[in-house]
C-alpha cells in the first residue's frame, strides 16, 4: 500500500492479482486495473504524476498522469461537464530520425500520450464536444471537436506500411470519463501536399506539415458540452535537455507562426483562383465564338498574373513555405540568416502575387464582365 504524496486520503494498494485505489483513506476501494493483466503486484511507486506498478513476471506497468485521481470528488461526478487540471507537460520535439517502427506482431507497449494529457467528464452523452487551446493573449491556437476527421489524401497510400501512420480520432461524446491529449502543436496550416515523417512508434507517424510547437508557458483549455463550458489551465515546461534560450525559442516560434500565416494566405488565394477558373469554364460552355474569345483573352491575363493551372504561383509559394517550416523541426534554435532570407524571399513572392491577383479581381474581371454583358452573357462571379 502507498499513500499519494499530493492528496491526503488517496491510497494505492497492490494485491496478488491486481491494483486498487481508495479516495477515503482506505474505507472503500475500487479497481484501478484498466488494461493491467491479472497478475501479482509486488511494489508501487508514485513518481511525479505517474503511478508505477511492479508486477511479478509481467514487467513494469505505468498509469500516466494521475492528476485526475487527485482531483475527483463526488461533486465533480455529479456535475454535467468537468475539465480536470492536467499535470505539468514537457515540451519535447518528436523523433525526426529515420527509425523503423516495430512490426505489429512484435510485443510492445505504447509510449505516454504526447504533450498535455487532458481528462474530462460528461455526466450524460453530448451531441457535440469541442476543445480549444488558448494562449496567454486569448488566441485559439488549437481546436479539437467531436466531428468526424477526414484523413489527408496521402494517408490512403503512404510511402510505408499503413500501420505506421497516426490515426486521428474525434473527441468522445459518450457519458463518463474521457482522456485525450494536446500534442503542443498549433493547428496545422493548409497544404496542397503532405508527407509522413518516420516515427519509431507504430501509429504515431504524423502527416506533415504540422503546426508550430507551442512555447513553454501556461495555456487555457476550454471545453463546451451540453450547454456548459468548463475551463482549466495547462502548464508547459521546456525540455530540460534543450540548451536553447527563451529568446531563441521565441524567435523560432515567431518565424514558424509567420510561415504558417503566409501558407494560409497562399492556400486561400489559390482556392479563389481555382474557383474563378471553374466559373470561367462554366461560362464558356455552349457559347459563341465572341464569348469564347473574351474568356480566352482573360484566361491569358489570369495565367500571366498568378501562373497556369500546372504552375500555379500560390501553390508553389505554399509548398516552398511548407518546406521551410519542416526545416525548423530538427532542434530548438534561433533562426539563422539563410532561414530568414528564404522566408523574406517567399514573403516577397507572396506579396507580388497577391497584388497581381488583386488587379485581376479589381480591374480585369470587371472589364471581362462588361464585355460579356455587351454579348448578352451573365457575369462571371468573383470568388
Amino acid at each position: 500500500m502507498r499513500p499519494d504524496p499530493v492528496r491526503r486520503g488517496l491510497l494505492y494498494a497492490g494485491t496478488e492479482s491486481s491494483v486498487y485505489v481508495s479516495f477515503d483513506d482506505g474505507d472503500t476501494w475500487q479497481s484501478l486495473a484498466n488494461n493491467l493483466p491479472n497478475t501479482s503486484v509486488r511494489d508501487l511507486l508514485v513518481k511525479g504524476n505517474d503511478l508505477l506498478v511492479a508486477t511479478h513476471g509481467r514487467g513494469i506497468w505505468v498509469m500516466d498522469d494521475i492528476s485526475r485521481l487527485r482531483q475527483v470528488t463526488p461533486a465533480i461526478a455529479a456535475s454535467p461537464v468537468h475539465l480536470f487540471t492536467p499535470g505539468l507537460a514537457t515540451r519535447v520535439r518528436r523523433n525526426v530520425n529515420d527509425d523503423t517502427p516495430l512490426p505489429p506482431e512484435v510485443p510492445h507497449a505504447d509510449n505516454p500520450l504526447d504533450g498535455v494529457i487532458i481528462d474530462y467528464w460528461l455526466e450524460s452523452a453530448a451531441s457535440a464536444v469541442t476543445l480549444d487551446v488558448l494562449d496567454a493573449s486569448g488566441t485559439i491556437i488549437r481546436h479539437y471537436s467531436s466531428d468526424a476527421i477526414t484523413p489527408v489524401p496521402e494517408a490512403a497510400r503512404p510511402p510505408h506500411p499503413n500501420f505506421w501512420v497516426e490515426v486521428l480520432h474525434p473527441l468522445p461524446t459518450t457519458a463518463g470519463p474521457h482522456r485525450v491529449n494536446w500534442n503542443l502543436r498549433h493547428d496545422a496550416p493548409p497544404a496542397f501536399s503532405h508527407g509522413f515523417e518516420i516515427n519509431a512508434t507504430p501509429g504515431r507517424t504524423p502527416a506533415t506539415p504540422e503546426g508550430p510547437l507551442a512555447l513553454p508557458g501556461t495555456y487555457t483549455l476550454r471545453l463546451p458540452a451540453n450547454g456548459v463550458t468548463s475551463t482549466a489551465r495547462a502548464a508547459v515546461r521546456n525540455d530540460p535537455r534543450s540548451r536553447a534560450t527563451a529568446a531563441a525559442l521565441t524567435a523560432q516560434h515567431a518565424l514558424q507562426v509567420q510561415i504558417t500565416d503566409r501558407m494560409r494566405a497562399a492556400y486561400t488565394a489559390q482556392a479563389q483562383v481555382t474557383a474563378l477558373r471553374a466559373s470561367l469554364m462554366q461560362a464558356s460552355t455552349g457559347t459563341n465564338g465572341d464569348v469564347t474569345a473574351a474568356i480566352t483573352s482573360f484566361r491569358a491575363t489570369l495565367d500571366s498574373a498568378v501562373g497556369t493551372e500546372r504552375r500555379a504561383t500560390f501553390h508553389g509559394i505554399n509548398e516552398s513555405l511548407a518546406s521551410q517550416l519542416g526545416g525548423q523541426e530538427h532542434a530548438d534554435h534561433a533562426p539563422n540568416a539563410p532561414m530568414l532570407a528564404a522566408f523574406a524571399a517567399a514573403s516577397r513572392q507572396l506579396t507580388t502575387a497577391q497584388a497581381a491577383w488583386a488587379r485581376v479581381l479589381q480591374r480585369d474581371l470587371p472589364a471581362l464582365n462588361t464585355r460579356l454583358a455587351r454579348l448578352g452573357v451573365g457575369a462571371v462571379r468573383a470568388p
